[in-house]
């Protein structure tokens, strides 16, 4: 998030060099309308650098999906108006690539006007961040589980005997039962595209808890990475020759957008697979700001049929879609893949603390398209999926809103 935020940063500080390198604007753009534009947006990067949820200690803070959720939308709303201030405006696309998140590696940038997609090759050749710029929303403002001091006194069952504690940090308070059960850590971050090969017997309630037996070396390996153009499309091309099971396997996977869309088009080819080995092969996918337990956000099956909220877990087989809605934000999530699948969905959850003692949090939905894979003679497999991101309520709600408010004018 602090990465994402100088990201925006940065980003404002050169459209103000450009537009006014001596203190004056420059001619081929709308001084009055520009200016005032930039000065916005400078008020909403200010508004992402709030600290609130920067940090944890006593207070939910970082834990709190709406706080991050919040910065995340100020930010996206600094690019948003960055490009309206430099005439930015159109169906575009484009791509770059730098040290994003200043781990001393090179990440890449793929966005057009209605996506911002952030990839780390090094990372596994994971998806870390995916923003929906028309509501401003991160769809990857995900939190991976891990120990924290307080989990000590959780574990033990600890409590605080006639309720008088000394001071806030040392109450021990917890919302729900049996939160010592849920305590669970990630051994790599909640993000999307990560990949996995797991035994043949895996299933939802192994790899939910993470107990599932990982056999290759994907997850957070590194990916070489290679970009392609061509006038309204670009494709982000990572591919890596590992290992599963002893054995060298390559992975490729494109990730193509194009000017204009809000969809991503996710291409897989698995090669040297050996026809002898039973391969169970699995993607990650993580998504964050669709809460759980609130019947105006569910899944669905593309034909309208609901398949429970967001915080069920669903053990699919043989499906070509499945749908996350969020009616609050206006937003349907489509993923359709080009073969049929079996698929994963379950709840992720910390158990966190906060100004009102221990609680579970929702965190995110993790997704896991998965495949007892079959080699063609060549020993070659692939997979296409289309990830949409369709804001098409929102927008229609937007829309009445002002026409709502053109008519009372």
């Amino acid at each position: 998030m602090y990465a994402r935020m100088m990201m925006a940063s940065s980003r404002l500080e050169a459209a103000e060099r450009e537009m006014h390198p001596l203190g004056q604007l420059t001619t081929h753009h709308s001084p009055l309308t520009s200016h005032d534009t930039l000065h916005y947006a400078r008020q909403a990067l200010y508004r992402g650098q709030c600290n609130c949820s920067y940090w944890h200690g006593a207070f939910g803070g970082i834990y709190l999906p709406h706080l991050r959720n919040a910065v995340y939308n100020q930010l996206i709303a600094c690019d948003n108006l960055i490009d309206q201030a430099t005439a930015k405006t159109g169906s575009y696309v484009e791509s770059a690539a730098d040290d994003y998140n200043f781990d001393g590696r090179q990440e890449i940038r793929l966005s057009n006007d209605r996506l911002i997609c952030l990839l780390a090759p090094a990372a596994g050749g994971m998806l870390y961040e995916l923003d929906v710029r028309s509501i401003c929303h991160n769809l990857l403002a995900t939190l991976a589980r891990r120990p924290e001091a307080y989990h000590r006194k959780i574990a033990a069952g600890a409590n605080n005997g006639n309720g008088q504690v000394a001071s806030i940090h040392d109450r021990v308070v917890f919302k729900q039962a049996g939160l010592d059960q849920r305590l669970q850590y990630d051994r790599w971050p909640r993000k999307s595209l990560l990949d996995h090969f797991y035994d043949a017997g895996a299933n939802l309630q192994t790899v939910s808890r993470g107990e599932a037996t990982e056999h290759g070396d994907f997850v957070q390996g590194v990916y070489e990475s290679k970009i392609r153009r061509t006038s309204d499309r670009i494709q982000v091309q990572l591919s890596r020759l590992g290992h599963v099971a002893g054995r060298d396997v390559r992975i490729t996977k494109g990730i193509t957008l194009a000017a204009g869309s809000s969809a991503l088009e996710i291409a897989y080819l698995l090669e040297n697979l050996p026809a002898d080995l039973a391969v169970h092969f699995a993607i990650e996918l993580n998504l964050s700001g669709l809460p759980s337990g609130a019947d105006d956000r569910f899944y669905h099956d593309g034909s309208g049929n609901k398949l429970g909220q967001l915080g069920k877990q669903l053990d699919l087989a043989d499906t070509q879609s499945l749908h996350l809605v969020d009616e609050w934000l206006g937003i349907d999530v489509g993923l359709s893949f080009s073969r049929p699948t079996g698929l994963w969905t379950f709840p992720v959850e910390t158990v966190s603390q906060s100004e009102g003692g221990f609680e579970l949090v929702h965190q995110s939905v993790a997704l896991q398209p998965h495949w007892l894979v079959k080699p063609d003679a060549t020993g070659r497999w692939s997979v296409t999926i289309q990830l949409n991101a369709s804001t098409t309520m929102a927008e229609e709600r937007m829309q009445r809103h002002q026409q709502l408010v053109a008519s009372e004018a």
